[in-house]
């Protein structure tokens, strides 16, 4: 339940119990301390909450999602995977949270998000090569070039874009390709415009 006035929650008492979804309720209204003390609740608990926090993700409540998203990027390498798992969620705006929680997590979720590339779902592997880019890791250049040749054309759009934005001399020659010769139109102009952004950070110096 959320704390009425100056009524406190027994943070330590739902730990112990499972009650995480309560914890997390109690956020709503709360004061900062408060706040933070249940953050730092939720953070120790690890993968017992994880379950809990993503279903917070759904929340209409702008603390409950900031205290959610806040816990899952702490947790960090325990929560990728359920998180990449989440990717299946219906709700973009909750794809999209995710998505920013896992690029916030950054190099202990980068082998399973190179892995989801291969998934089965198309979602999936969008929402994997966007992260890939965000992260800016040299390390994702690799996994993001054999996804230009993805059967989905919005994964090899969006490998692409993220090509572009990690800005690595290494994309130019199959950017180019892709640019000259895929089937589909807006793959080829975005190719085109990610291999631009390259080929104009390399005549500055490289990415900064």
């Amino acid at each position: 339940m959320a704390e009425t006035g100056n009524v406190r929650p027994d943070i330590e008492g739902m730990v112990k119990r499972g009650e995480f979804r309560e914890l997390i309720a109690s956020v709503k209204g709360s004061d900062p301390d408060t706040m933070s003390d249940v953050l730092d609740a939720l953070i120790g608990s690890g993968a017992a909450a994880v379950p809990t926090l993503l279903m917070a993700l759904r929340d209409g409540d702008e603390q409950i999602h900031m205290v959610a998203s806040i816990a899952l990027e702490k947790i960090g390498k325990i929560a990728v995977i359920p998180l990449i798992r989440a990717f299946h969620e219906k709700d973009g705006l909750v794809r999209v949270k995710i998505a920013d929680i896992l690029a916030n997590i950054g190099d202990p979720a980068m082998d399973e998000i190179i892995v989801a590339l291969q998934d089965p779902d198309e979602e999936v592997r969008v929402l994997s090569a966007l992260v890939l880019g965000e992260m800016r890791n040299p390390r994702a250049v690799d996994p993001l070039i054999s996804a230009l040749t993805d059967g989905s054309e919005n994964v090899r759009a969006q490998a692409a874009i993220s090509l572009g934005e990690l800005g690595d001399a290494r994309a130019r020659d199959p950017l180019g390709k892709l640019a000259e010769s895929d089937e589909n139109t807006v793959v080829r102009q975005v190719a085109g415009n990610a291999l631009l952004r390259i080929l104009e950070l390399m005549e500055g110096g490289g990415p900064p």
